[in-house]
């Protein structure tokens, strides 16, 4: 069993608006299903560590603009959630306090890679970049969520989101009607 964190946000449909954000072991995502209310659909990202938990009784929350730098849990990272100007969630990744100012200062999202203990510009190497438009926060300031206008595609597999498939009853994936605007190279 893997004791690996996942990321989970709770999204009020159809608006797509979020209504919460979590993180918890994959142990722990079995029972956390059990607990949501029938019907709910379930989005996974490429990396099947963030997903998308959809449903219309869920409540969004009240992102509020933010300039302020926050300041990440002892040992942790911010999660940061880029959204298009129509709110279609693009992509969850995490941030630190450098990757925030760096975002602030330039105008365009840059990120945390937690794999590669760097910072890194999202699109530096592809030219997918993302710029900023504004920046949210909800009251408990306890992720940040960057509206971003985003260029060809957020997710590495050549998708315009990362979340372009849904989990099935029995495990199976639906591909999502998602652009797929390139291929990836094959290494």
């Amino acid at each position: 069993m893997s004791s690996r964190k996942v990321t989970v946000l709770q999204v009020q449909v159809p608006k797509r608006t979020i209504s919460s954000l979590i993180r918890f072991t994959e142990e722990d995502l079995e029972d956390y299903r059990k607990t949501l209310p029938s019907g709910t659909r379930e989005e996974v990202d490429c990396d099947e560590d963030t997903i998308l938990f959809l449903h219309s009784s869920f409540e969004p929350l009240d992102l509020q603009k933010t300039e302020e730098i926050l300041q990440p849990p002892k040992g942790e990272m911010i999660p940061v959630v880029a959204v298009d100007p129509n709110g279609e969630i693009l992509m969850q990744a995490f941030g630190n306090e450098e990757s925030q100012r760096l975002t602030s200062e330039t105008g365009y999202a840059h990120y945390f890679s937690r794999s590669r203990n760097q910072l890194w510009k999202k699109g530096d190497t592809s030219g997918h970049t993302q710029k900023i438009l504004q920046i949210l926060a909800p009251k408990d300031r306890s992720f940040l969520v960057y509206q971003v206008e985003q260029k060809v595609a957020a997710c590495h597999e050549g998708y315009y989101s990362c979340f372009f498939r849904e989990r099935m009853p029995g495990g199976e994936w639906n591909l999502l009607p998602v652009p797929r605007n390139f291929l990836p190279e094959k290494n």
